[in-house]
């Protein structure tokens, strides 16, 4: 989504973007951006390398067989550490995975914030932060720029959630919760504008920060390109797909309830199937399921999304978090009908019967599986109207544009000082208070030739005049130079 959004935008503003790339991999992807968005102004930080004093080896033969039977034996141990209760299940996955213990203040790279925070007084005129973990960024951007956050996930949304479903819930979960949902607001109020992905998210975000102004609707954009003029193919026997990643871990809960809650009505129903999962995964965790629910397959990294999907059961059984899920989207998008929870299709205006099949307990959502794959009818009726939907609410052109017209919105809302100084003021004090306050200097060069206000203006000796302009004309380079915008008022004359 991000990826798309700054496509789209940058044929239509200047946009630099400051990346933090922590490893070898992502700085290569760094650079094959770079080649795609050959208009785009990079700021990369990379990290200072410290020196560390390393101890001298004895024996570095030795020392080497050493650590390769520690990291062995510290694998082996980790494997050994699997905390279930009586029976078998890992205890209490939601906790251990929980975005509760990471919600308040964590301290960002020292020299990464200094980095944003020179790179933030550079003269832009609206920058824009996504992503919790970058939230407190808003407590050092300058006060004189447009900031934005754009809120994919409303991060107390999702806590309070989490929190409902620990197995034991406790006071001090409790006042931690009650703790990051201050720190997320307060944060959020820093910044000038906040953009949600959804109209849910964004009556929320009204109550939560108390205040209706500057908030702003604008949902994720997914590239369409000919995929809604594919055939549509009826669902295969018995196949249900999945799309998501585990690291986040609504995906790998929504996964985890299927197998628990769901299959053991599917397979009462004496029902074949198979549930292919798409993302990354690794870890105990889906090692366990699929040991326990063979019909569970990882598809891993797919190259052609749409044309993978084709032919199944797309299932969505989310329980936890806010914003919007592409992967309802993009199952739209391949024609491929879908069944879902209502957490799974809130803020996206799809509804049981026309353009899905909308469950939330565990046999209702076996039995909408059941029904929906046995029915091409059906199938059919739901991928059309889901495509009509679509087509009318989130088409990708309009989804640009309406961000397109958020921007223009801000920038219209800002109140600008222009500065007559005829380009031969240069005091460091004045200078200062340009840039802090975006500035627009304005040079009047008709005043050239003529006899006006001596102690500024040139008069008519050529030879004041010669360095006049010569001043002008440095002082301009200068302002420039310093990112301050200069508005150049002349007289159309063959002197001027």
């Amino acid at each position: 989504a991000f990826f798309n959004m700054v496509e789209y935008l940058r044929h239509k503003m200047a946009v630099s973007v400051l990346l933090y790339p922590e490893t070898e991999k992502r700085m290569q992807d760094v650079e094959s951006l770079k080649k795609i968005w050959d208009n785009v102004d990079f700021f990369i930080y990379t990290p200072k390398t410290k020196t560390v004093r390393l101890p001298k080896i004895k024996h570095p033969f030795y020392y080497k067989w050493l650590q390769k039977i520690h990291a062995s034996v510290t694998r082996k141990m980790n494997r050994q550490q699997i905390w279930t209760d009586e029976t078998g299940e890992v205890v209490d996955l939601v906790r251990g995975k929980s975005t509760l213990f990471s919600s308040c203040f964590q301290p960002l790279d020292q020299g990464y914030v200094e980095y944003v925070s020179q790179v933030a007084h550079s003269g832009f005129d609206i920058i824009q932060v996504e992503f919790y973990e970058l939230l407190s960024l808003g407590f050092l951007l300058p006060e004189n720029v447009q900031t934005i956050f754009v809120h994919h996930e409303l991060r107390y949304i999702r806590n309070e959630k989490e929190i409902t479903l620990f197995r034991e819930q406790t006071a001090g979960d409790r006042m931690l919760f009650h703790i990051a949902k201050d720190f997320e607001r307060s944060a959020l109020l820093k910044y000038k504008d906040v953009i949600v992905l959804t109209e849910v998210d964004r009556k929320i975000m009204e109550d939560f920060i108390g205040r209706k102004d500057h908030i702003y609707t604008s949902p994720a954009v997914v590239q369409v390109g000919d995929r809604l003029e594919q055939p549509f193919v009826p669902v295969q026997s018995g196949r249900l797909t999945f799309v998501g990643s585990e690291d986040h871990f609504p995906n790998l809960d929504a996964v985890a309830w299927f197998c628990h809650e769901v299959i053991p009505h599917l397979r009462k129903r004496h029902f074949s199937f198979t549930l292919q999962v798409i993302g990354k995964w690794r870890g105990e965790c889906i090692n366990r399921l699929q040991s326990e629910y063979p019909e569970l397959k990882l598809a891993g990294y797919v190259e052609d999304l749409g044309s993978f999907l084709k032919g199944s059961v797309a299932v969505v059984p989310i329980r936890i978090g806010s914003g919007m899920r592409m992967k309802i989207l993009d199952a739209v998008l391949s024609k491929v009908p879908f069944v879902t929870t209502a957490k799974g299709v809130e803020g996206i205006d799809f509804k049981d019967g026309e353009d899905c099949l909308i469950v939330d307990d565990p046999a209702g959502f076996a039995e909408a599986v059941i029904a929906l794959s046995s029915n091409p009818q059906l199938q059919r009726q739901l991928v059309t109207h889901a495509e009509d939907s679509l087509r009318q609410v989130y088409n990708p052109g309009q989804m640009q544009e309406r961000r397109l017209a958020v921007y223009e919105q801000i920038l219209g809302d800002k109140v600008g000082i222009i500065v007559d100084t005829n380009g031969l003021i240069w005091d460091n004090d004045l200078i200062n208070l340009f840039i802090k306050y975006q500035v627009v200097v304005r040079v009047s060069l008709d005043s050239l030739h003529g006899e006006i206000n001596s102690k500024i203006r040139p008069t008519r000796d050529k030879k004041l005049r010669k360095i006049s302009l010569s001043t002008t004309v440095n002082n301009i380079i200068n302002y420039r130079n310093l990112k301050i915008p200069v508005l150049v008022h002349t007289v159309v004359t063959n002197t001027n």
